[in-house]
């Protein structure tokens, strides 16, 4: 399913067709969760990691675990036994969560760090969901350590 999104990335960025970017899109939504960097370095959830850049506030959220590994280790996020903890929410309940703070933040930026990142301010998110039927009122939100793969 990986590589899958990532062609789709690559697609819709070559050819940002509206049915490109709706398949993109698409396929975000799809996966099972979207993995959040803590704010804090501790157990269980807690706030996710928000980026601040010339162009405003962004939730940094990752579509697979390698890709958050990934950025946690380059961020200095992995403790030297090589344990992570993190954020993993369905895309509905992330969205939820998201819009909680949406005053604070302008977009989420998925895979930053990765040869494929790609972003979206928050309400072309917001009517992608919409438009994919995400319920927004999931319950299952999950955090803790990421085990090593």
């Amino acid at each position: 399913m990986a590589n899958q999104l990532v062609d789709l990335i690559e697609q819709a960025k070559q050819n940002p067709t509206r049915e490109h970017l709706e398949e993109m899109w698409r396929a975000v939504f799809l996966r099972k969760a979207w993995y959040l960097v803590p704010a804090r370095e501790e157990v269980g959830p807690n706030r996710p990691m928000v980026l601040s850049t010339d162009n405003g506030f962004w939730l940094p959220a990752f579509t697979n675990v390698r890709n958050y590994r990934q950025f946690a280790s380059e961020v200095g996020r992995e403790s030297d036994d090589g344990e992570m903890h993190g954020l993993m929410l369905d895309p509905g309940e992330a969205l939820s969560k998201i819009n909680e703070v949406d005053e604070a933040l302008d977009g989420v930026v998925f895979d930053a760090g990765t040869a494929h990142p790609f972003r979206a301010p928050l309400e072309a998110l917001q009517a992608y969901a919409e438009r994919f039927d995400v319920p927004l009122s999931g319950e299952d939100e999950r955090g803790g350590e990421f085990e090593r793969v």
